[in-house]
């Protein structure tokens, strides 16, 4: 677990560290980038890239709630010797009433984590004839992930261009495989433990002293990766500046924004004449604020969580 947590985050907050100061000297320097006119492209106005369907958006509401309460509960009880471990534990009503809401959470996550499994697996199938395990719309890693990741290393230090990125990105799909590792690692260990009479019939007695640390340091690695590798790679870049980017609630983004982001799938749409398909109305204004107020939120959540659990592991 060690060795694991010291690879992902010296990875990670090197790459983290190297593209922020790359955006910000691009910045500094301004320069910009290709602007795209819908006009031209003969797009109306009001009309943006749909990323995200709503089935999604909202299972990945619910996922984050319940992360972010998991997170607080659990670590409540991994760190009980801080000073705001028992304010947080009276809070919630004690800890008899703090183990019900992470077992009801962590119910909710694993839930969701199947659910999307079944949706995934009903939608690979339908698609069967046609779908392709690694071309640009899967979000199994390929060859090009590889040479997409050594590129932007290339690029941070000023050896080379910015790589063209399709659909799903390198880091996105880490982001996205990594819960699988989370959802076995946690949601075993924590099924150990929240089962204890039956666990204690099939396993001996150091299982639990052992599912125990499992449980906690992946919750840790969670917490930590989630709260500054994945908000920095999707709120805090110089060019994601100010946060939040509410695509993930809005299903769709900007098509300048697109053509930024995604290149390789931007010309790919273009040139198969499919960019039409995924237009979509733009979000309302009233939308945009509520989007924008919930992911301002979650983020002060994400960040105050955070230091509890940097407090917690330095105390």
């Amino acid at each position: 677990m060690y060795g694991l947590l010291i690879f992902v985050f010296a990875y990670f907050w090197t790459h983290s560290v190297l593209w922020g100061y790359r955006e910000y000297k691009d910045r500094k320097a301004k320069k910009g980038h290709p602007h795209v006119k819908a006009a031209e492209l003969g797009i109306g106005q009001g009309k943006q890239v749909q990323r995200f369907r709503l089935i999604w958006r909202i299972g990945h509401l619910l996922f984050a709630l319940s992360i972010m309460i998991l997170i607080l509960t659990g670590m409540a009880l991994f760190y009980s010797q801080t000073a705001w471990a028992p304010v947080v534990m009276k809070a919630l009503g004690g800890p008899q009433v703090v183990g019900i809401i992470h077992r009801i959470c962590a119910t909710i996550m694993l839930s969701i984590f199947f659910l999307h499994l079944i949706l995934v697996t009903i939608n690979i199938w339908r698609k069967r004839k046609t779908f392709k395990w690694f071309g640009p719309d899967s979000l199994i890693p390929n060859w090009k992930d590889f040479v997409d990741a050594w590129g932007m290393f290339k690029w941070f230090v000023g050896k080379g261009e910015r790589p063209q990125f399709d659909r799903w990105t390198y880091w996105m799909k880490f982001d996205y495989w990594a819960v699988f590792w989370g959802m076995a690692i946690i949601g075993l260990s924590g099924l150990l433990l929240a089962f204890p009479h039956i666990s204690a019939s099939l396993f001996p007695g150091w299982a639990f002293n052992v599912a125990k640390i499992i449980h906690g340091e992946e919750a840790f690695l969670a917490a930590v990766f989630l709260f500054t590798v994945h908000f920095f790679n999707n709120q805090f870049r110089p060019d994601k500046l100010p946060p939040p980017d509410i695509v993930i609630f809005t299903g769709s983004m900007p098509l300048e924004l697109f053509k930024r982001e995604h290149p390789a799938q931007y010309q790919r749409l273009v040139e198969a004449g499919e960019l039409e398909k995924y237009l979509v109305d733009a979000p309302s204004p009233q939308f945009t604020l509520g989007s924008k107020i919930l992911g301002l939120t979650l983020i002060g959540v994400g960040l105050t969580l955070l230091v509890l659990v940097i407090i917690g592991f330095t105390a």
